[in-house]
């Protein structure tokens, strides 16, 4: 794994094969132990990894404004992100390795819901992974109600049985606006493979493992 600075951020880039599928994968920073967990899992999947590092989990992944409660609030720094992502990641990592294979998304909680997000908007990725996405967020599911995939897409999903059991009343409200998600993606002829995929636990059980299931769904390796 070659760690590179592009344009002020840390990513950890793996190369197995410039046809192959590229995962974008969004991570906090000094996440190597993730990144290793999830890769150990992988092992047999061909594919790229781009995994980027962010400062502020609650800025960068958000993509507008938001106030949770009083503790937690969101200042919408995804725009920020997503146009590093294409006008910077994205152009080095092709330009520097030669990729021409697909480009996927994959987050997990809010980096989940940026990369679908981020899906929707830039209409510049085959695929999406968003492992127990944070669908919670408010307005979510009416921006999703007026945008459509990308052409030919893939899209996993995953949620844990117990993560609509939250003490917050709005994270509580994840599983309605998970399978709501769903149903816009089951309905969009755009999409043209997708799961919603139910694991045991909340929302912080075992994240390694169910990001590991995204990528073995997305690139056909199960």
């Amino acid at each position: 794994m070659k760690t590179v600075e592009i344009s002020g951020r840390t990513c950890h880039i793996i190369i197995n094969g410039a046809e192959l599928p590229t995962i974008y994968w969004g991570e906090m920073k000094n996440s190597s132990e993730t990144i290793e967990k999830v890769l150990a899992h992988c092992e047999d999947v061909k594919c790229n990894y781009i995994v980027y590092e962010v400062e502020d989990w609650n800025a960068d992944f958000s993509p507008w404004e938001f106030m949770l409660n009083k503790k937690m609030s969101f200042s919408g720094g995804g725009r920020k992100t997503l146009d590093w992502l294409l006008n910077e990641c994205i152009f080095y990592c092709e330009k520097e390795y030669g990729l021409t294979g697909e480009r996927i998304l994959c987050g997990y909680s809010l980096a989940g819901l940026f990369s679908l997000w981020a899906f929707y908007e830039s209409q510049a990725f085959g695929g999406v992974i968003s492992c127990s996405g944070s669908l919670w967020f408010g307005e979510w599911i009416s921006y999703a109600e007026r945008h459509i995939a990308p052409q030919n897409s893939s899209v996993y999903l995953s949620l844990g049985n117990r993560e609509e059991k939250a003490r917050d009343h709005v994270m509580a409200t994840v599983g309605d606006c998970t399978r709501r998600q769903y149903e816009l993606v089951c309905g969009d002829k755009n999409v043209s493979r997708h799961i919603l995929e139910c694991n045991d636990g909340g929302h912080f059980k075992e994240p390694e493992k169910r990001i590991a299931k995204g990528i073995k769904w997305i690139t056909g390796e199960v």
